[in-house]
Parts: structure tokens; sequence; C-alpha cells
């Protein structure tokens, strides 16, 4: 139906639905709102992933998706002067109370206003356009997401807000050129209000139209905002109308980075190509300078810290790729998901889980600790697509059994694909450290001087245990092996202020090292926490090796270790430090690793060195010297009997 009198010509074409005792919609809008923390992430991901799923079936050619920002003069919008002297006003008069939804309603107001509007357009190419179910799921349904297949990677209907989230008008334009010809249609996440109609009183409700003659019918032609010819490609083509003013600055930057993040493999497999604003065109060949530029910037490194492993895995010649096997009880065809693995560059320990559009889904952590490496996950099959597609989240950023109909085979599944992937990585990677590590308990058998060690059948006998024979050069790599803690430190820099927190942690608080704070450490289950006594294991300043040569330590950043547990009872662990650079004036942090990866700090009673007791803080421990290129074995004590996982950190003089 329609709700006004048309008397503003060509321009007066917007179509508000409307009836009696309908609900009232504010401008809180829902589907809006899930993409307001991150919006240009959403924005890029959501559109390039219908684009991957409307891609040409067969086609050899990458899906190209072209991001353009540019202005219009505010007359040209449409329904532009329908908009700016009635719906706005009728709407401002309906919500005087609601403080978001005027001040929403203001912002329209002011932008309508001006000369010229913000408009970024996205247009996608190899594409099929939106056909016709394609169509209506988009512009007449909620909640619905009609796809060419059961493996595309859309499936709630949700995806399709996101590109309102950036809009300062809640409009867009859509243009399609499909096997129907040309559509456009324009569309506007409003808000309702109340109207007459036939002399009755309705309600408005809060989505509205521009089609034909003031309908839900689209018009047979393109908008032509911005002078463009009309389509002869398929395709379909997206404006965003009043493109929010405080995401311009850096926008072409975000959606670089955040299709990198999200769409590397995509990029690797040739799936899909972006040029953006005219000027940047990312395809796999360009991901080289984005990592580094990630790589060498420590914001954006925080912000995507897991990119540059996963690139590293694609970029190693020698990289490994397992197909999954094995699960044909879930109606899956061995090879219809390959496990990319490589252990060289910045590793991450984590696994990037991707379906067949190729984008990033979840990252899967909680595999290994103590082994170095990272890994793509790919399913591009179609009978695994179908089974993931019902489990994942209306974000796609994760899968859940509850989701299925069938719950418990569905945990089974997921259970079962996150084994293949562990036990995988596992088996392929233990290997390299059980030839650096001995198995449990081995270690005690040995001269604590690993270089000493020669690659023969040797016999060593310690006190009040039996004869062990080993065989250095084939270990067992299938045994039981030690958990090691290994770490080739890459990263770092200068640090020649306090330690990480210790005893002097609170209001009034001394250093870590001077046993004088007024409040104790965070617990990790150990003999120490929160109080107010002062600290007791505080060297004294006149000897404290630390503190009179602190200015001139630095963190070393090529350093490897192996933190080896002897008895966990007794908290006893062995330490092996092998340094690249003879090292002086040296002063080891222990922290412990708990389960969710932070870091907390752990209490060390004791410390020696073939035989030699250490100087110890409450949780460093200082050496004169380390040599270069040999590995020296420190004996620690710690004040708990819980099994730990611990990180290590070097300061020194070099």
């Amino acid at each position: 139906m329609k709700l006004f009198n048309k008397s503003y010509s060509k321009n007066s074409e917007w179509y508000f639905p409307g009836g009696k005792d309908l609900q009232m919609e504010s401008g809180s809008n829902a589907s809006l709102e899930m993409f307001k923390d991150n919006p240009l992430d959403s924005l890029a991901r959501e559109i390039c992933q219908n684009s991957l799923d409307a891609g040409i079936e067969g086609s050899n050619k990458p899906v190209r998706v072209e991001f353009t920002s540019f202005k219009v003069k505010a007359e040209n919008i449409p329904g532009y002067l329908e908009l700016r002297y009635e719906i706005i006003d009728k709407a401002m008069k309906q919500w005087p109370n609601e403080q978001k939804t005027m001040s929403m309603l203001r912002k329209m107001d002011r932008l309508l206003k001006q000369k010229y509007v913000n408009v970024l357009k996205i247009s996608d190419y190899n594409t099929t356009g939106l056909r016709k179910e394609n169509w209506k799921s988009l512009i007449e349904q909620v909640g619905s997401s009609v796809k060419k297949d059961s493996s595309s990677a859309g499936s709630f209907g949700i995806g399709k807000g996101a590109p309102f989230a950036v809009s300062d008008l809640r409009m867009v334009l859509y243009s399609t050129l499909a096997d129907e010809g040309i559509q456009s249609i324009g569309v506007m996440k409003f808000v309702s209000y109340k109207d007459k109609l036939n002399g009755e009183t309705i309600i408005t409700q809060g989505t509205g139209y521009y089609g034909k003659n003031g309908s839900k019918e689209p018009i047979s032609k393109d908008f032509g905002l911005g002078g463009e010819i009309s389509r002869t490609e398929k395709g379909t083509d997206i404006y965003i109308i009043g493109f929010n003013r405080d995401l311009i600055e850096n926008w072409t930057k975000e959606i670089t980075y955040s299709l990198a993040n999200n769409f590397l493999f995509s990029f690797y497999t040739n799936k899909l190509e972006v040029i953006i604003d005219n000027k940047v065109k990312l395809n796999y060949s360009k991901m080289n300078k984005i990592v580094e530029e990630i790589r060498n910037d420590k914001k954006l490194l925080r912000k995507y810290e897991y990119l540059p492993g996963y690139y590293d895995v694609l970029q190693d010649e020698d990289h490994k790729e397992f197909n999954l096997t094995g699960f044909k009880e879930y109606g899956i065809k061995d090879g219809e998901a390959i496990l990319y693995t490589s252990n060289k560059g910045d590793v991450n320990r984590r696994v990037l889980m991707t379906r067949n559009a190729g984008m990033k889904i979840k990252d899967l952590n909680r595999i290994s600790s103590i082994i170095k490496f990272s890994g793509i996950f790919y399913a591009h099959g179609k009978n695994i697509n179908g089974i993931l597609k019902q489990l994942e989240n209306p974000n796609h950023n994760d899968w859940s059994k509850d989701r299925s109909e069938t719950p418990k085979k569905a945990g089974r599944f997921l259970k079962d694909m996150n084994r293949f992937i562990k036990e995988t990585i596992k088996d392929t990677y233990t290997e390299k450290v059980a030839d650096e590590v001995d198995a449990y308990g081995v270690s005690d058998f040995l001269p604590e001087d690993i270089n000493s060690i020669r690659l023969s059948n040797k016999k060593v006998k310690d006190k009040g245990h039996k004869k062990v024979a080993i065989e250095i050069e084939k270990i067992n790599t299938k045994s039981k092996v030690a958990r090691v803690r290994e770490n080739n430190h890459i990263t770092g820099g200068d640090d020649k202020g306090v330690t990480k927190g210790g005893v002097g942690q609170g209001d009034s608080f001394g250093t870590a090292y001077d046993g004088r704070g007024h409040r104790g450490g965070s617990s990790t289950g150990n003999n120490f926490g929160y109080g107010d006594r002062p600290g007791e294991n505080g060297p004294n300043d006149n000897d404290d090796m630390f503190i009179k040569n602190r200015s001139s330590q630095k963190k070393i950043t090529n350093v490897k270790y192996r933190c080896i547990e002897v008895d966990h009872q007794s908290g006893m662990y062995r330490l092996m430090v092998k340094p690249d650079k003879s090292l002086s004036n040296v002063r080891i942090d222990l922290d412990v690793i708990g389960d969710s990866g932070k870091k907390d700090t752990v209490q060390i009673t004791k410390a020696t060195y073939r035989g030699k007791q250490l100087n110890i803080g409450y949780s460093n421990v200082y050496i004169q010297s380390l040599l270069a290129g040999s590995w020296q074995p420190i004996m620690i004590k710690l004040n708990g009997n819980t099994r730990l996982k611990l990180e290590v950190e070097i300061y020194a003089n070099i």
C-alpha cells in the first residue's frame, strides 16, 4: 500500500508498507547492531562471501570485487525531497523521547541538508548476478538466504545487514544484471511512524523500498549514480548511500587488511581478486607486501597476529599436505578436506579453519604448546561443506554441534575432525622435538652437558636407579616424549626497567627484585598470592647483579631453550639454554603458562648450575655467563607441586 500523496513528482517513490496495530520499530535494529563493533571488517567478509557464493560454476576466472568511493549531490538521492521534507519529520514526531532513535534521525536530517553525500559502491564480476530466488531472499525476506548449493558460505540471511551498518542514512541501493535482465531497488532500514491512509491511522514497518511506481517491484534500469554506464556483464552493484563519515579516512587500509586476514586462502586458490578505490589490486601476489606491513607494525600485529603464520605455511615450499580420511560414517569421502602444515616462519601454533569459499571461519588452538607449527584446514568437498554449513553460527566464526538436528552425531564429527588435525600435527612434528630431548625420566641418566653425548649406545648409572640402555641414534619417537617448552626468540627489544610482576605489585610497590613490595603477586595455585606482607626473597641491593648492571642489559632475542620436567611433585625442572652469542651478567625470568595461554609469575626457591648454587629472585635466576652455541643445564626448584608449562625470557650483556 502507498502511504503518501505523490506531490514531489518523480522523487516521491519511497514505499513503507504499513497497517493497523503493527509493532513499532525504533532505531535499534538488531540485524544492524551485530555489525557495529567492526563494521568495515564485517562488510568486507559478508560482501566477498556473497560474491564468492555467486561465482560462475566451472569458471577458471576469479570472482572480482571492486570497492569505490565517491560523492553525489544530495538532491540526486532517490526520493530526496520526500525523505527530507516529509518522512524524517514524521518519524521525529513519533520518537521524541527515544534518545538513540532521535540521534539517528537528526544525523539523517543534517546529512540530507548538505550539498554532497558520500557513497561507497561495491561491484562484483564473474558472478551470476542476483537471480530471481536470490533477489526475493535479499530484498523481501528476513532470516532467509537462498544459495546455489549446500556448500555456499551464507546460510542465515543476516549478513545482508552489514552494508546498512556503515550507512548514516541506513540506505542501500541494489542493481543487478542476471538471467532476468537488469533489476534495481532501494532499501532503507528506517523506523516505524504513524501515518494516514484513506483516512485511517496506520503504523509503518521499519523497512522502506524505492521501487517501480512507489512499490516493492524493482526498476528495470540502473540507478546511474556517479554517471556509470549501464552494465553489460552479469554481476551486482551495491551503493551504500551516506557512507559513514567516521569510517572514510582509513577505509581503504582497513578493507585491505581485513580481506587479507579473512580471505587469504581464497586469494591463494585464485578464487578472488579485489580492486580498492581504482588503485589497489589485491590478489595472492600482493599478500607478501601486506603481511610484511603487518609484521612490522605492532598495532596491526596485535589485530592480525596469526595472519603472518598462516601466510608462511603457504609460502613454505616444503609445507606438508594431508588429506582427510576415515570419515565415511558421516557421509564424507576421503580427500574432501586438506590440512596444510609448516613449522617454519612465524609459527602461531594454530590452524586456520575454512570452507569451500576460502573465508576464514576460526582459529583452532589448544593443539600443542610445545610443538612449533602453523596450519590451514581447507574443507572443500560438497559433503563436508554441507555438514559444516549446518553447524555454522550467524557470524560465520564458529561451528557448534547444538545447531544440528542430531547434536550427538555432530559433536562426534567435530571431535573427530579436530582430533585428525591435532594427531596429524603431533605425529608430524613431535619427532623433531624428540630428536633433541629425551623421553620422560631418561634425562636423569644422562650427563648434564648435552654436548658431551656421543651418538652411540651408552649405559648410564645413577644413584638409586637401575641401569638403562639408551641408543641415542634411534630413540623411539613414538614413545612418550618429555613435555617441553621450546622457544626460539625472534622478537623483543630493550628492557631496562622492572621485571614482570613479582612480590612488588600493588598500591605502593618496590621493584620485583627488592622484596619490599606492599602486595603479593597473582596466585597460580602455588604457595603465594595476594597479601600485604613485605617480600622475603629480594636480593641485597649491594650484590644484586641485575640492579648493579641493569642499565646495560638487553632482552636476548636469539636463544633456544628447553624446560624439562624432572619431578613435578617436588617442583624440580631442568632448564637447558643455548644462546647464539656468549652472554654475561645473565638474568633468566620464568613464567607459568595457564590453559588460557596467559602468563603468570612462578616462585623459584632454588637454582643450581653444575652443582653450584645460583642467586635467585622471586621468579628470576642470575648466572654470571652463558657460552655461545652450547646447551647449558640449570636445575630449578619451584615452590609448588603442580605440573606446569614454563616460558623463559633472558636478559644479559652481549
